[in-house]
């Protein structure tokens, strides 16, 4: 491998010889895909002197190739069917599009209006196991030549090695989010049956402490400050049956009342419920979606629970962007993988521009009575993920500190 290395390039030997072990101990230690990622796009930089990197690696619930660098989501992202996938797959090389016009010409003028946003002069495909499973693209190096036959040598070698890293880690990823999916049921299992039974034994008593407490206000009418206690005893009191009540919607959830859904006319429902309130907040929402049929069997009115405490939360997270940084909600419907011959999921997504959620919260915000605000009961997400999970679902999370936080939400859409 270090003749390779050295053939493709003048860097002196010891300097190459000390970089390619960097990585390939990095391949071994490294499990997490965002460092690998950091890491490899390190390398490349030390191989020759550009500033624009972009990785797209594929989207298995989607079938499209996003953006690993920079926000959550994006519309640069491209198709499995697009001609420039097509054209990596089928020429396994590298490609350099100012000299390669006419291959250019060949991609649709959509996919040529990304490539001239994204600034790309360098395109490659990370193919494994027969498939592309990830497109990498190069601006221009920053010192205004060309890209030489040495850089790309080299280059090409970096972006096999990576391919497969990437692939692990990916598997590795997916495989750890099963198992945590596998305990987090369990457990919710679990905490259901516990609350269940919680909420029936301070209920019982709490409606003979209310019942006392309205008997003998009318005893204290007269007395202002004794009056005052009572009307605060009695707000406590309604308070904690809110607690049980959110606790027996968690635990005993209400049997799903299916018919045909339109996921578009109901989150349009949903976001005219709270108009006012995005309106306050200065809240921009964009909706957009990428299928057509958006139509399943679902409860509507759990559905809808469901959009309205999401809508909310991101609401919420960001009240406290500061005037310069936008507050942006993009709501999309697209469709994602197949789940037999006769259906497939839709994924609904809700990204907001807020505060986003810490790392060590992540794993428990569909946790019952966990919470980060001062305020709450932190039952919502739980019972969102319940009533999800009732629709033969999932709902994810991911977000990073200081951009935002992206729900996702599969459901299932059975093909007639």
């Amino acid at each position: 491998m270090l003749s390779l290395f050295k053939r493709y390039t003048n860097t002196p030997q010891p300097e190459l010889s000390k970089m390619l072990s960097e990585f390939n101990r990095s391949l071994m230690l490294i499990a997490e895909k965002s460092l690998l990622i950091n890491n490899f796009i390190s390398k490349i930089k030390q191989i020759c002197p550009v500033e624009i990197v972009h990785l797209f690696l594929l989207d298995e619930n989607t079938g499209k190739y996003k953006p690993q660098d920079g926000p959550l989501s994006s519309s640069l992202s491209f198709n499995g069917k697009d001609k420039l996938i097509s054209w990596l797959f089928v020429n396994e090389r590298s490609l350099l599009l100012s000299q390669n016009p006419d291959i250019a010409d060949y991609f649709t003028a959509e996919e040529r209006e990304k490539l001239g946003q994204l600034q790309a002069e360098l395109i490659y495909p990370l193919k494994v196991m027969n498939k592309v499973s990830g497109v990498i693209m190069l601006g221009k190096k920053t010192d205004r030549t060309g890209f030489t036959e040495n850089e790309l040598g080299l280059l090409s070698l970096l972006f096999n090695q990576a391919a497969f890293a990437i692939e692990h880690a990916s598997l590795y990823e997916i495989q750890s989010e099963r198992i945590k999916k596998m305990y987090r049921t369990d457990r919710l299992a679990t905490l259901g049956e516990l609350a269940a039974g919680a909420a029936h034994e301070i209920r019982n008593p709490l409606t003979a402490i209310r019942s006392t407490i309205q008997y003998l206000s009318k005893d204290f009418s007269a007395d202002p400050v004794k009056s005052e206690m009572v009307t605060e005893l009695i707000s406590e009191v309604e308070r904690i049956n809110k607690i049980v009540q959110g606790l027996l919607s968690f635990a005993r959830p209400s049997a799903l009342n299916s018919s045909e859904v339109n996921l578009e006319q109901l989150i349009n429902q949903t976001l005219l419920l709270v108009h006012n309130t995005l309106k306050k907040q200065q809240v921009e929402v964009e909706f957009e979606y990428f299928h057509e049929n958006t139509a399943l069997q679902a409860d509507a009115e759990q559905l809808k629970q469901v959009f309205l405490n999401i809508i909310l939360n991101a609401v919420e997270a960001m009240s406290q962007n500061p005037p310069e940084r936008s507050r942006t909600l993009i709501i999309s419907i697209e469709k994602g993988a197949s789940i037999d011959d006769h259906s497939h999921y839709l994924l609904l997504s809700f990204e907001d521009s807020g505060k986003g959620i810490g790392e060590k919260d992540l794993d428990h915000i569909f946790n019952p009575f966990f919470t980060t605000k001062d305020e709450g009961t932190g039952l919502g997400l739980a019972i969102c993920y319940g009533i999800i999970n009732r629709h033969e679902g999932e709902i994810e999370v991911r977000s990073t500190p200081g951009k935002g936080t992206c729900f996702t939400i599969k459901l299932p859409q059975y093909i007639v």
